[in-house]
């Protein structure tokens, strides 16, 4: 089996408050995006687990890659032995606040799901909510990439409710090279409460407010990121964001064409990794 799992942008990002827990309350919009990993699974002989990463340059143990991390609960939930060679192709660049890793955990749950029910005729071998529960334990964004589609997000990134009017968007994501940790980001960002939560139907609507509450914070640790929104401004997008905690920078564009244009124009300057895609409205897996 092969699949590709998406990443994402988040055109909108609150930070409400530090919770008990440790986590943070967030109110956001998170959309999927035509960027694409792949994940390819097949069966061995009674081997085990043989996970191999292709594309990057890991420094964490495999035990620690969210895909192995992902096998090893489906594997306790289900009392199944994963016997299977994991091949992760990586595009979407880690460390970038595009999602990529999540992405990997969900698709991963959904593909082992579907390879070890009982039959062909079931829908899987775990219930919908023991999914939900798994890709919970995995991570905040995870539960998202289950069924990615424009969402409003709330709480730690569990109350997900889909976005049915989200405009299209066009997009260049920029990769500066440097990454930014998801955890040192929320150590310095600054919460802030919010009383009006928006409603987003249209461009216009977007446009008003496209916000990230990360930059706060980043924008002067990181002066690269507000020279990469500028260029994108001055190049035709709309508007252009950081992308959850960073470090990709993204800009948006009313059309393919302005996209294309702005992408000619910035593949001769020496910025970072770009790449060109389009939000979704939805993505099935297989």
């Amino acid at each position: 089996m092969r699949i590709l799992t998406p990443a994402k942008i988040n055109p909108l990002l609150y930070i409400l408050s530090k919770r008990e827990d440790g986590f943070h309350e967030l109110y956001m919009h998170m959309v999927p995006v035509s960027l694409f990993d792949t994940l390819t699974f097949t069966h061995n002989d009674g081997q085990g687990l043989n996970f191999k990463v292709s594309g990057a340059d890991f420094s964490e143990p495999p035990e620690e890659n969210l895909v192995v991390r992902a096998v090893r609960i489906f594997e306790l939930e289900s009392r199944e032995t994963v016997n299977l060679n994991v091949i992760l192709e990586k595009h979407i660049p880690s460390g970038a606040g595009l999602g990529g890793g999540s992405g990997n955990a969900a698709g991963t749950i959904l593909a082992l799901n579907h390879l070890y029910r009982k039959s062909s005729e079931a829908e899987g071998l775990l219930s919908p909510e023991t999914i939900i529960a798994i890709a919970s334990e995995l991570g905040s964004d995870v539960p998202f990439f289950l069924e990615p589609s424009p969402c409003e997000i709330k709480g730690r990134g569990e109350k997900i409710k889909p976005l049915l009017e989200f405009p299209k968007l066009f997009l260049l994501i920029i990769k500066p090279p440097l990454s930014i940790s998801t955890k040192e980001a929320y150590k310095k960002c600054l919460p802030k409460k919010q009383t009006n939560l928006p409603n987003v139907c249209s461009i216009d609507d977007l446009k008003s407010y496209f916000q990230n509450q990360f930059e706060t914070s980043l924008l002067e640790q990181y002066p690269v990121l507000s020279e990469l929104k500028t260029l994108l401004l001055e190049n035709g997008a709309f508007g252009a964001l950081v992308s959850g905690s960073g470090s990709a920078v993204f800009g948006a564009y009313y059309n393919k064409k302005l996209q294309n244009q702005s992408l000619k124009k910035l593949s001769c300057l020496t910025v970072g990794d770009i790449f060109s895609c389009e939000t979704m409205v939805t993505y099935s897996y297989f």
